[in-house]
């Protein structure tokens, strides 16, 4: 397997009024997806938490000093692979590094992404129509139509560039969610009544393209995660995920509460859709989130969107197999990325705290920090090989971390 280059290009997942507070707040999350071996391109635009780098340095064993690159500069208004793109210096060094056998390789594949891996002379292909596609939520809602998998309809669409379409009947009475065809983690998903909504509309109307759909009572938000390589189409399993104000904090896995009826059924529409976009060119992790609702107390199946990038299932996955070797058959965690705390924590207080929790536990898997600490919060991931140990590891952490505000757990059952 290739040692790999990672473009961490998170303002490409997003609209673009909110994508360099997404680089800004997330990018170095996704150092977890890093081997030995490999290096990463980072934004200049983000604060980098020393303390984080060097201890995920240290648990992902990357043993050379100089495994972040930088772009000499990054305006504002543009992203990171155009920043890298017009950096002759740093284009250099990734050309090197492909002559040396090494991918350059991006969290989503973009058409601006395929001129910068031609630009290296790098050996990655992908589909960037495909892919952005498949991050499409509208297009992703009419290919469920087509397929016969149940979704939830769009009643209105407009944009800078769209004639406003009314789908259906829009009632004053009614709660919406205003939502974008293309953005990630939440970000821009605006819930209210056409009165609170309207103001947004107005504005939105001159700046993205957008739609509304009903707002509807979800009991539980699941996501299932296949994986498409050069010679399969894989399906790795189910998550349960924590929405807070409508927007992704974190997952547990393995999730098997509810019946098997309908986990089969997301296993099989998952692999036909998997299987629809690796036709199409499509290569990597696709994630594709569900919603399940209770209707005159049955239980409704419905498909959110897809989402074809590494996202936090898949970090998690990662983070088992290089810090613990733990592979996902055997695998348990639980993830939340937005754990508060008192004020005297900090990075290295809480990754010296988590160094003394892993050392003492009898156990394979332990507590990974996924994120410094920034304003009172930060991310953790809990890996172990079955449900006890990881109820261990969680009543270990609390014993430790003081001053701590953790999700409950009925929002994960």
């Amino acid at each position: 397997m290739a040692h790999k280059v990672w473009i961490l290009n998170l303002d490409d997942f997003v609209f673009k009024s909110k994508a360099l507070d997404a680089l800004k707040t997330h990018s170095l999350k996704y150092i977890q997806l890093l081997k030995p071996g490999d290096f990463c391109v980072l934004s200049p635009l983000i604060h980098r938490d020393q303390a984080f780098l060097d201890y995920m340095a240290r648990i992902k064993k990357i043993e050379h000093k100089n495994w972040v690159f930088l772009p000499k500069e990054q305006r504002q208004d543009e992203s990171l692979v155009a920043a890298i793109s017009r950096d002759e210096e740093l284009l250099k060094k990734l050309r090197r590094l492909c002559a040396m056998g090494y991918v350059v390789i991006p969290l989503i594949y973009t058409k601006e992404f395929g001129h910068l891996s031609w630009l290296c002379e790098n050996k990655l292909l992908n589909n960037s129509i495909a892919v952005q596609e498949a991050n499409n939520k509208l297009v992703f809602k009419e290919l469920c139509k087509k397929f016969g998998i149940p979704t939830i309809a769009p009643v209105y669409e407009a944009g800078m560039n769209k004639v406003p379409r009314i789908l259906a009947t829009l009632n004053p009475q009614e709660t919406y969610l205003l939502r974008r065809p293309f953005s990630a983690g939440g970000y821009g998903n605006i819930k209210g009544n056409l009165v609170d909504l309207l103001p947004l509309i107005k504005q939105e109307h001159k700046e993205a393209d957008f739609y509304l759909e009903r707002y509807k009572e979800i009991y539980k938000t699941l996501g299932s995660l296949c994986m498409l390589k050069d010679d399969e189409v894989s399906f790795v399993g189910i998550d349960s995920q924590l929405i807070h104000k409508e927007a992704w904090e974190g997952c547990s896995f393995p999730f098997q509460r509810l019946p098997k009826g309908i986990l089969d059924e997301i296993r099989e529409k998952s692999l036909m859709l998997a299987c629809y976009y690796y036709g199409k060119g499509v290569r990597g992790q696709i994630n594709i989130d569900w919603a399940i609702r209770k209707k005159d107390g049955d239980l409704k199946l419905r498909a959110l969107e897809c989402n074809s990038r590494y996202n936090g299932f898949g970090l998690c996955l990662r983070l088992a197999s290089t810090v613990y070797g733990i592979n996902r058959r055997d695998l348990h965690f639980y993830m939340d990325t937005k754990m508060r705390f008192a004020p005297k924590w900090t990075t290295q207080k809480l990754i010296d705290e988590l160094d003394k929790i892993n050392a003492a536990i009898p156990f394979k898997g332990g507590v990974v920090l996924t994120s410094g600490v920034e304003d009172g919060k930060a991310g953790f991931c809990f890996i172990a090989t079955n449900a006890q140990d990881l109820a261990t590891l969680r009543k270990e952490f609390k014993r430790h971390i003081t001053g701590l505000t953790e999700r409950p757990t009925r929002d994960w059952e």
